[in-house]
């Protein structure tokens, strides 16, 4: 009896002991399966690419005009729909934030779990080194992860100062001069001049006297002008004459000066009646020569004789449509003890004045009117590889005329003389500088 006893209660703890063990197996493979989950513990990556800017071969310098754009990429396997915004970009020059509210921020790719950015920056009116923040949390994920703060030295300088400059001549040997031109930061190379010093200094030298405006270009696209102005150039010397017989001769040396001011000053109905011209130098005695337009009462094919000097002179081109006059030519004038070569002729407009046969004398009507002189010129260089020379003349009722150079005839109409002149001769790298100041002139009546 005892033996069944323990035998039976054996079996008994058996029986528990199997259930418990069944019971542990369940649990076990109903908390393996809830435990199976893909979680994300990356945070957005954001990273900078590269920048742009519209000042072309001077993309290290930007100024207001200018466009810069700065590219950025976001890595994120669970970005959702959260998106780059303008409002989480920051903008600092010269370490200062700046409040831009036209931030422009454009998605520009999208592959897989990469997305392009492009920030665009327009009209930055400060100066200093430019940086873009992207602020810490501009893109979360779907697990709440955030990016941390990016900041973006783009290396770019914001400048929108206008560079200082000043202009000098120093005298050189045999009558040079060399125009120094100075400024206070660097400048875009001037075609024909030499930089020196970081382009803070620009030099070119100059054989005869001149004036015009240079424009000045730092590398941030800001300009402002200097004069260049030669004054103590004596290599090639350039006498240019106008004679009015109301007024009498009137001079201009090459730099700006306008012969026959006085006379337009006075009234700018009176005539040019003669030009004349006188080089000199270290230069052929034809390096420059000239023909010209003689409009006159008599008409054509007759000529006239001056009042003063005694030239004779034609109706029309003078000597001829295809030859010219130079410092070798034989009908030299006087002017003050110094020879000239002169075109048309004082007296021009004189009441009862005839042709040198005798012929056709003006009425007084007519002589008052004052419609006779110098309707053109034509000045041409005998060697233009390095020099040119430009001139310009003024007719009353219209003002200056579009500037000429180098061989081009310079005429508003064959029956419209002029009333005053000028002209320069200067290194070829300067002709469009000296024609773009005077052609500022065009229509005006300007004697400054």
């Amino acid at each position: 009896m005892k033996k069944k006893n323990v035998i039976f209660i054996i079996l008994i703890l058996l029986i528990i002991n199997l259930n418990s063990i069944a019971n542990a197996k369940y649990i076990f493979e109903f908390e393996f399966d809830v435990a199976y989950l893909n979680i994300d513990r990356t945070k957005p990556i954001i990273e900078y690419i590269g920048v742009t800017n519209t000042n072309k071969d001077y993309e290290k310098y930007a100024n207001k005009t200018h466009e810069i754009k700065v590219n950025v990429k976001v890595t994120e396997h669970n970005i959702g729909n959260d998106r780059l915004e303008s409002n989480e970009v920051k903008i600092k020059i010269a370490n200062k934030d700046i409040n831009k509210k036209d931030i422009k921020v454009n998605l520009i790719m999208k592959s897989g779990n990469t997305y392009i950015y492009e920030i665009v920056l327009n009209n930055l009116t400060e100066n200093g080194l430019l940086k873009i923040v992207i602020e810490e949390g501009a893109i979360t994920d779907l697990g709440g992860l955030k990016n941390a703060e990016l900041s973006i030295n783009t290396g770019i300088t914001i400048d929108n100062i206008t560079p200082k400059v000043t202009f000098e001549e120093e005298k050189i040997e045999d009558g040079r001069v060399n125009g120094v031109i100075n400024t206070n930061e660097s400048i875009r190379d001037i075609e024909g001049w030499n930089s020196k010093e970081n382009n803070t200094k620009m030099e070119k030298e100059f054989l005869s006297n001149t004036l015009y405006m240079l424009e000045i270009i730092d590398y941030a696209q800001n300009s402002t002008k200097v004069n260049i102005d030669i004054t103590k150039a004596t290599y090639i010397k350039i006498i240019y004459a106008s004679h009015n017989s109301q007024v009498g001769w009137s001079y201009g040396y090459g730099n700006y000066d306008i012969a026959g001011k006085d006379a337009v000053l006075k009234d700018p109905s009176y005539k040019t009646e003669a030009l004349a011209f006188n080089f000199e130098g270290d230069v052929d005695k034809d390096f420059i020569k000239a023909r010209a337009f003689v409009y006159t009462h008599w008409g054509e094919g007759t000529k006239g004789i001056c009042g003063t000097s005694g030239l004779i002179y034609n109706y029309g081109y003078n000597p001829s449509k295809s030859t010219w006059k130079s410092m070798n030519s034989k009908d030299l004038i006087k002017i003050d003890n110094k020879s000239y070569f002169q075109f048309g002729g004082s007296k021009i407009n004189e009441e009862l004045k005839t042709d040198i046969n005798g012929n056709n004398p003006i009425p007084i009507k007519i002589a008052n009117e004052y419609h006779y002189g110098v309707s053109g010129i034509t000045l041409k260089l005998k060697d233009e590889s390095y020099y040119s020379i430009v001139y310009q003349l003024l007719v009353d009722n219209y003002g200056w005329i579009e500037t000429c150079s180098d061989g081009e005839e310079c005429m508003y109409s064959y029956n419209k003389p002029m009333s005053a002149f000028r002209m320069t001769l200067v290194p070829k790298s300067e002709k469009e500088h000296v024609i773009n100041t005077w052609n500022k002139d065009v229509g005006t009546f300007n004697m400054k």
